[in-house]
């Protein structure tokens, strides 16, 4: 499977801040000076209806080492990952700073970046978001989390809660795209 490295993404939307894990984020621009980022974000989730609003995110990378820095990309994984922000804060107890876009900036990243969406393309479950980059930088030296070590590395008493979300997720996909 083709699979970016897992990504949280945050945005702020009339002092509300949410985010999520997402698999799908790409740099989309030929043009070096003016760097665009893609996003796809499922319909049904919080961050996505915030974005839409805000036309803001920030999108980051996840340490995978040290030991560390790869228990705290797993306890990010579980905040934002793992439940709707429909139900309640997931930010709450997160370490984050806002950035220039007010989008959180997650303080146990590995890498960041800030865009302002400049247009959305309808995929039916999700929207892809493309967005100019507003800023950056590197939080700390490593390698990002992938989804191949985020599943071995998930602890043991997360993978039920996982795969309802999952199974949860795909439902409302098919739901939306009129599949069974």
């Amino acid at each position: 499977m083709l699979w970016s490295p897992v990504l949280a993404v945050t945005t702020r939307h009339q002092d509300r801040d949410n985010g999520l894990i997402a698999t799908t984020g790409v740099f989309a621009s030929l043009v070096p000076e003016a760097p665009r980022v893609l996003v796809e974000l499922a319909k049904a989730s919080l961050t996505h209806d915030l974005v839409r609003a805000s036309r803001v995110f920030a999108l980051h990378l996840l340490p995978v080492a040290p030991d560390d820095a790869l228990a705290a990309s797993l306890s990010l994984v579980h905040a934002l990952g793992m439940r709707s922000g429909h139900l309640g804060d997931k930010m709450a107890a997160i370490p984050a700073r806002p950035g220039v876009t007010g989008s959180p900036i997650l303080a146990d990243a590995l890498t960041y970046v800030e865009a302002r969406v400049v247009s959305t393309l309808d995929a039916g479950e999700l929207t892809i978001f493309l967005a100019d980059v507003m800023e950056g930088g590197r939080l700390r030296e490593g390698a990002p989390l992938t989804i191949s070590v985020l599943r071995e590395r998930l602890p043991p008493e997360w993978h039920a809660e996982w795969t309802a979300n999952r199974e949860r997720q795909v439902a409302e996909a098919r739901r939306r795209r009129s599949l069974r």
